[in-house]
């Protein structure tokens, strides 16, 4: 590349190169920056770090070589002042050198860190999702653009992973189970408005959303494998931001005189809290009160491995005051009504310890883990009656925490064969509390509620055990195999699982892979504990649900791969998913829980069995082209077909059955000014409107609220929609800080996009609720 940006400022370039498989450091690694009026390069040393000095700001090709493994080329890495410019690289070893490299083979973004990992699975760090809480965007918001991916609604972070529930979907921080990965999440569901980890902490991620490898976290649909970035390990570096929904700072650098240990320190406080007293509403309606914390402390020794502390966590009040708010579009978020008003207050946490030692330096490692994760929640939702009168429709107060334990092994007796086991153990705590009003909601009277949740659970112990093994053969074909075993004791019940993948490579340029995996995944901790009716009028049974077991699925998916001249790359996915085991209710209804989560508070009351089925397929198509020449892009479809069974034997829609999906980024990067970077970006989304459930207009109006009509449950859909979003940031250097603005505007065009239909008791009509309108946001940061 070239010196996009004036050389006039300049600042050090660091990273850690590492073997993909093992994590192992690579010493005696040449790094050098290519492009560039003056000859930069350097070594990796006996612990793998490298550093480069007096680096000129803007975007830089960066070549790595190694003796034995596949040399890389990493393009466009962006070098600013007042912020560390890092990375973590990461290497194939190659079976046999019998011929010399001539070409420098390009680091294709999105590649898996997990390097059994051969299809459906995307890598990021935190430049990919916009570096910042304050602008609202986050894993999620990214992994949407994917076309696996379909954000259920905006302003919120559900996501359905081909057609399939967003229960499905597993967060994870540094290998931790997230017990409430995201704030004002719904029982039972990862998503929520507000990520837990903040983006400015998070290191090189990942998503898996295929037959993933064998592991420590049972998921149906795909994992969120998030994970803390390490601190700047020999200067102390700083930064400040403000922005439309908070403003944060962070701290980073070394802990003592020698460069190796480092601390992380971050903290945020949400816009309606800076401005508190000044009577101006962040969002008109809603006043959310949000504060969050993390921090990572990494501890390398030379002979005891590395030690990681590191917790994330944060406290969310919400206030969705309708009765005196003219913006209604908003309250949909937080799953209002008209007409209500609601109050949440909540607490959420993610901890742990972990240490890794080498028993032979690059060969075998032991990697232990002890984690906590858990949340506190108390809501309630106030309908007004009457201009004077108003009555709690429902409240809750559900707690639930879970102990992690987990140690790994992993060996890799030579470049053909990989070799990792494990075994781990999460042991839940719970306490549900929800209720909700009976009887016609239009009355004032009867003030009967009934307990959907009152349990105390302690001990719930779920054992994993797991093992994989890698085989290459040569250079061009590499075969994985892996089974997983779980048995949860609350229930007795137990699961064995076989994973198989192959990876094969026709060129430099061609690959083709192919994985099969049976994934299981348990039910949400409160369906266990829910208080079911035993029919439609009968008595009510504690536990109604004990017995479920887990939801499983047959995954088969293939893929193509081809890079072609100019940065562009072509990759292609079919797949195809049976899933068994789902639990629908145990009377005959169209209700099943490949559905949970396409609405708010959409479970059932009545008892369920692990009976129904459910079959998802589709075709993925993407064509990036990576940033060269100023721009970049990515266009990208989907088409797809999302089916199920409840007790009734009707096969209809799911709920997340869109059909088809198709996005197109398009962006440019320009020097601007004489120490500036511009960047100009556009996202357009066309996707075809999900199936809707049907309302029984007449039963609706005795009833007072929303009954279904079980016959039409997910047979019309939802108009298709388009969108467009857009976004402009302006960083500029000076000699010892860097600036950052940051726009972003949401739905540009405010195309009015249907949420969900409902029965209205106040008017007696059906009415329509709306997605999120035309929603600008920014921030502006600074680093010193």
């Amino acid at each position: 590349m070239n010196d996009l940006v004036s050389a006039q400022h300049v600042e050090t370039f660091r990273g850690v190169v590492l073997d993909h498989q093992t994590k192992a450091p690579l010493p005696g690694a040449t790094v050098t920056i290519r492009g560039t009026s003056r000859f930069y390069t350097t070594s990796s040393d006996f612990n793998g770090w490298f550093e480069i000095e007096n680096v000129p700001i803007g975007l830089h090709d960066i070549v790595v070589e190694l003796k034995d493994y596949k040399n890389l080329l990493l393009r466009n890495v962006e070098v600013v002042t007042g912020k560390e410019a890092f990375r973590l690289i990461e290497l194939d070893q190659k079976i046999r050198d019998n011929k010399k490299d001539i070409d420098i083979r390009p680091y294709k973004p999105g590649i898996a860190r997990n390097a059994t990992t051969t299809v459906s699975a995307f890598s990021f760090n935190r430049e990919n999702v916009q570096v910042s809480d304050n602008v609202k965007e986050g894993p999620a918001q990214m992994a949407a653009e994917l076309p696996a991916f379909r954000q259920i609604m905006d302003g919120r972070n559900d996501l359905s992973v081909r057609g399939n529930s967003p229960t499905g979907l597993v967060w994870q921080i540094d290998d931790i189970p997230v017990v409430a990965p995201n704030f004002s999440h719904e029982i039972g569901l990862p998503g929520g408005t507000y990520p837990l980890l903040p983006n400015a902490v998070m290191g090189k991620s990942e998503v898996d959303y295929g037959p993933y490898p064998a592991g420590p976290v049972d998921a149906l649909a795909g994992k969120f494998k998030l994970r803390f970035r390490n601190g700047n390990r020999v200067d102390r570096r700083y930064s400040l931001e403000m922005g439309s929904f908070g403003a944060a700072i962070s701290a980073e650098g070394p802990i003592g005189r020698k460069p190796s240990s480092s601390y992380l320190v971050y903290y945020r406080n949400s816009l309606p809290s800076v401005l508190d007293g000044s009577g101006v509403e962040a969002v008109p309606g809603i006043f959310p009160d949000r504060q969050q914390a993390a921090v990572n402390v990494n501890v390398p020794t030379r002979f005891a491995g590395t030690f990681s502390i590191f917790v994330t966590g944060g406290k969310n009040k919400v206030e969705m005051l309708q009765g005196i708010s003219a913006h209604p579009e908003n309250f949909y978020v937080y799953g209002s009504l008209p007409n209500t008003d609601n109050y949440l207050d909540e607490t959420l946490y993610t901890g742990g310890f972990s240490h890794k030692i080498y028993l032979k330096r690059g060969i075998s490692s032991i990697k232990t883990i002890v984690g906590i994760s858990g949340y506190e929640q108390t809501s309630r939702m106030e309908k007004y009656r009457s201009a004077t009168i108003r009555l709690i429709d429902a409240g809750s107060d559900n707690k639930e925490q879970e102990l992690f334990l987990s140690s790994r092994f992993q060996h890799k007796p030579s470049a053909s064969n990989y070799i990792v086991a494990g075994v781990s153990a999460r042991i839940r705590q719970v306490n549900f509390s929800d209720s909700t009003l009976t009887g016609n909601v239009t009355q004032v009277y009867p003030k009967t509620y009934y307990m959907l949740l009152d349990a105390n659970g302690k001990g719930l112990v779920q054992v994993q055990a797991d093992a994989g093994w890698q085989h290459k053969f040569g250079n061009t074909t590499a075969v994985y195999v892996g089974v997983n075993a779980n048995y949860f004791t609350f229930n007795q019940v137990a699961s064995v699982e076989p994973r198989l993948s192959i990876k094969h490579a026709y060129n430099d340029n061609t690959f083709v892979s192919i994985g099969y995996g049976l994934q299981s995944q348990f039910q949400p901790m409160f369906l266990y504990f829910m208080k079911t009716k035993a029919n439609n009028t009968g008595t009510v049974i504690t536990e109604g649900n004990r017995n479920l077991g887990p939801t499983r699925m047959h995954q088969l998916v293939g893929a193509v791969d081809k890079n072609f001249r100019g940065g562009l790359r072509l990759h292609a996915e079919v797949y195809f998913q049976q899933l068994m085991k789902v639990p629908v209710e145990q009377h005959v209804s169209s209700y099943s829980m490949v559905n949970y989560g396409a609405g708010f508070r959409d479970y059932s009351i009545y008892p369920l069995v692990n009976r129904g089925t459910g079959q998802n397929k589709g075709l993925e198509l993407q064509l990036h082209k990576y940033l060269s020449h100023g721009y970049y892009f990515r266009l990208s479809g989907s088409l797809y077909d999302s089916k199920y069974k409840a007790s009734d034997g009707a096969t209809r829609n799911t709920a997340f059955n869109g059909n088809y999906k198709s996005d197109l980024v398009l962006g440019t990067k320009f020097p601007f000014s004489k120490n500036g970077l511009l960047d100009i970006g556009l996202h357009a989304i066309y996707s075809g409107g999900p199936p809707m459930p049907g309302i029984d207009y007449s039963t609706s109006v005795l009833a007072g609220y929303t009954v279904y009509d079980e016959l039409s449950q997910y047979v019309n859909r939802e108009p298709d929609w388009f969108r467009v979003d857009a976004h402009v940031s302006l960083k500029w250097s000076m000699r010892w800080m860097s600036h950052d603005l940051f726009l972003s505007l949401r739905n540009l065009t405010g195309e009015k996009i249907l949420l969900r239909k409902y029965f209205n008791p106040e008017s007696g009509a059906i009415e329509q609720q709306y997605q999120l309108g035309f929603v600008p946001t920014i921030l502006y940061r600074v680093y010193f």
